[in-house]
């Protein structure tokens, strides 16, 4: 018996490693739609954006970046890939020049529209703002554009730059 051992143990490994199939592939990593963003355009006169008439308004110059992070994945529906929306959130608040103002709180959130075209998604422009406390602004005419580049990676969780794009003119929602 101790002379067939040696000659079964070759046997025994091929069996085993057989029996045990080949090691799982990794799932394949998804790939993050790409958002062509458009060319900055020049800075036209100050834009305002207010709850109310009547209060005043703080001035927020043009090239002021603020954090932003994506807010689920880039989806076109099915039935009209031409309204495809983005939705951001500020990850910092934005103050008047002399920090006693809040003009807009953390966690803003803003709307962007986005065209499928010929394959490549395509940003738009801004639709809405929607305050913490459920209050809808609408967005200023060129007012924000993403960056910097002119391509973002869409993924749930990532982050992004909110350029001011022409100077604002801009309600105060709070006290800092």
């Amino acid at each position: 018996m101790p002379i067939l051992l040696p000659l079964m143990i070759p046997c025994l490994l091929r069996v085993g490693l057989l029996s045990a199939g080949p090691a799982p592939l990794p799932p394949p990593s998804p790939r993050a739609p790409i958002l062509q963003l458009p060319s900055p355009a020049p800075a036209k006169g100050a834009a305002e954006l207010r709850l109310q008439e009547g209060e005043p308004v703080y001035a927020v110059p043009a090239g002021l970046e603020l954090p932003l992070r994506i807010e689920g994945d880039l989806t076109a529906p099915p039935t009209d890939p031409g309204r495809t929306l983005l939705h951001l959130s500020l990850e910092a608040p934005v103050y008047d020049s002399r920090h006693r103002a809040l003009l807009l709180p953390a966690g803003t959130r803003l709307v962007g529209l986005v065209h499928l075209l010929r394959g490549e998604y395509r940003f738009v422009a801004f639709q809405s703002l929607t305050l913490p406390d459920g209050r809808t602004l609408a967005a200023p005419d060129e007012g924000f554009r993403l960056g910097p580049g002119s391509r973002l990676t869409i993924q749930d969780g990532g982050r992004a730059t909110l350029t001011v794009a022409r100077p604002l003119r801009l309600e105060a929602f709070g006290r800092p």
